[in-house]
């Protein structure tokens, strides 16, 4: 309280309002995994080192594209016409298990915003043998989780890349994605159960095994992987083309970019012979364009003539029996064969025979092409190969950070305490399983573990629709459903930031009755909002404090000022039962 001493007019402001709760942000993900690169502002970022971005273009620039694959597309066909030609693209090894950066497209295009990038390391190039597993170390994602703990805004977490390790290494991430999640308190966790290649329910039993039994309520999963309409990214380079076609070009080493181009220019390329014991050329043969000549026959020399005279006769029978597709000088003893274009070289045979001089040659489009080769253009052959890797490569994704972008949809649209199921996705073509009622059954409902699976379904005129929204303790009455875990953790929150300043305030009426008013105050706009269920505000929720009530003397003694909070959040109707009976005609 101020002390007035000097005469004067003075101003106070009396503050007649409480203090208000802020709702703090329900759906910011931490994405872990491998990226490209990580380059902010000119600098490289260390590894873990969690990084907000807002949008795909922010991230691109931070931490760069996806993995270039490697490719084969091979080109069949009895000529190189366009109706003739059968394309067939491959990897070149497997494909990369980095999936990060389709991921993020996934989570942007299904409405999510800011999140939080982890880069536990850079792409590193497919061994060979190629096992993309070994490119992804559980030791980094576990650094990863451990790095995210620090960022008090992330609330959910997300690890896409764990699907690719083994068994026992996706249930150490999982079980530290719920260990942090239980001990922090304000973060959920967004799993992925492996697609195996068996059933539905083989599926959901190798998933319970990678999951431990604690803090169960603190994660979801959610299940089969998705066909989106990603494309693969890759390089022209990167494309290897083989040309089996009768007639085809494209051979020896040619890329895709090769197709889009055509060759280079040409260069001319040389070739010499060297006579280095003219004495021993009797028994040697020079071939030039299928005819075959040795001395005596075309060559004009006899024994005793000197080196020089014997280049010069060869040089002589070359020009006769050459053509207009490469040029030959002759200087001392040394003959020099020079293409005169490089599409020409391809048909250039000159084939020299040593018998002893150790000076045996082939000429021919491989010697004398140089750096062309003579490639056309073919634009019509290049979008026809684009296009079947295209469809050959359809991106296929574990659902996890779809899922996280539409918690954020949800979350804006409807609020936190919404379920999220019954949504379409966007960017899917089709779940890589078809569910049926039967098997989702075993799914969504275990007695035995009760770690409950959530299932993405396609249904006829509605799309893909997310058909689950349990977390994994399907079993557990209070923590069964998604938005009832995640709202209790978006009240815990937004209340615990704001009443702290109440510590070391007078623990009094005063003081109790000012924090109980600014909780009531919140809760009551939650309940306007439809967030907890009751037909008046005292039947949706309750704040209880003070001595008596919720504290004793000995409380107070010891500076504990408890809070109780219960609510009577709404939860999904899951099972929608229609009852019909006959009814007795009346009149």
């Amino acid at each position: 309280m101020a002390i007035y001493k000097t005469p004067g007019v003075y101003v106070e402001e009396i503050s007649k309002l409480p203090a208000s709760v802020a709702p703090v942000a329900t759906a910011i993900p931490a994405f872990i995994g491998y990226t490209e690169k990580r380059e902010k502002d000119g600098e490289t970022l260390p590894a873990n080192k969690p990084v907000r971005v807002t949008s795909m273009l922010e991230f691109e620039e931070i931490f760069g594209g996806a993995f270039d694959e490697s490719l084969v597309a091979t080109l069949t066909g009895p000529d190189v016409t366009e109706a003739n030609t059968t394309i067939a693209v491959a990897a070149a090894t497997a494909l990369s298990p980095y999936t990060l950066y389709y991921n993020l497209q996934m989570y942007f295009a299904n409405g999510g915003g800011p999140c939080y990038i982890v880069s536990v390391g850079t792409y590193a190039a497919l061994p060979v043998p190629a096992d993309p597993g070994t490119l992804v170390s559980v030791g980094e994602l576990q650094a990863g989780v451990t790095a995210v703990e620090k960022e008090d805004e992330v609330t959910l977490l997300v690890v896409p890349e764990a699907v690719v390790l083994s068994p026992s290494n996706r249930k150490t991430i999982n079980d530290d994605m719920l260990t942090q999640c239980n001990k922090l308190q304000d973060r959920f966790a967004i799993m992925d159960v492996s697609v195996l290649g068996g059933t539905a329910d083989a599926d959901g039993i190798g998933f319970r095994a990678d999951v431990g039994p604690d803090y169960l309520k603190y994660g979801a999963s959610y299940y089969p992987s998705l066909k989106t309409t990603i494309s693969l990214n890759f390089e022209n380079s990167g494309v290897a083309v083989t040309d089996s076609r009768t007639g085809g070009t494209f051979t020896g080493g040619n890329t895709l970019a090769d197709v889009l181009v055509g060759g280079a220019a040409a260069v001319a390329a040389t070739g010499t012979i060297t006579v280095t014991d003219f004495n021993v050329l009797a028994d040697d043969i020079i071939t030039i364009n299928g005819q075959a000549i040795t001395e005596g026959a075309a060559l004009d020399w006899q024994a005793g003539a000197s080196n020089d005279d014997a280049a010069a006769s060869i040089h002589a029978a070359i020009v006769v029996l050459g053509d207009a597709d490469y040029t030959a000088e002759v200087a001392a003893n040394v003959i020099t064969i020079t293409a005169t274009s490089g599409d020409a070289g391809n048909s250039i045979a000159l084939v020299y025979t040593d018998s002893g001089t150790g000076n045996g040659i082939t000429l021919s489009g491989a010697t004398l092409a140089g750096g062309s080769d003579g490639l056309t253009a073919d634009k019509t052959l290049y979008n026809n190969i684009v296009k079947t890797i295209k469809k050959k490569f359809e991106i296929t994704l574990y659902p996890s950070a779809t899922m996280a972008g539409v918690y954020a949809r949800v979350d804006n649209n409807r609020g936190v305490w919404k379920a999220p199921a019954n949504v379409s996705l966007r960017m899917v073509k089709n779940p890589t399983v078809l569910v049926t009622n039967e098997q989702q059954m075993n799914l969504n409902v275990d007695a035995t573990s009760g770690k409950s699976i959530n299932v993405i379904r396609n249904f006829s005129g509605k799309g893909i629709i997310v058909w689950g929204a349990r977390t994994l303790a399907g079993n557990d009455n209070e923590w069964r459903y998604v938005p009832v875990r995640r709202f209790f953790i978006f009240v815990e929150e937004s209340v615990k930031k704001a009443t702290e300043f109440v510590v070391f305030e007078p623990n009094d009426a005063k003081t109790w009755l000012r924090t109980k008013t600014m909780i009531e105050n919140f809760l009551s706009g939650l309940w306007r909002d439809g967030a907890l269920a009751g037909a008046k505000p005292e039947e949706a929720f309750f704040v209880k404090v003070g001595l008596g009530e919720t504290m004793t003397a000995l409380d107070i003694l010891e500076g504990r000022m408890n809070i109780e909070i219960g609510m009577a959040a709404v939860r999904p109707a899951e099972f929608i039962i229609l009852k019909f009976s006959h009814k007795l005609q009346e009149s």
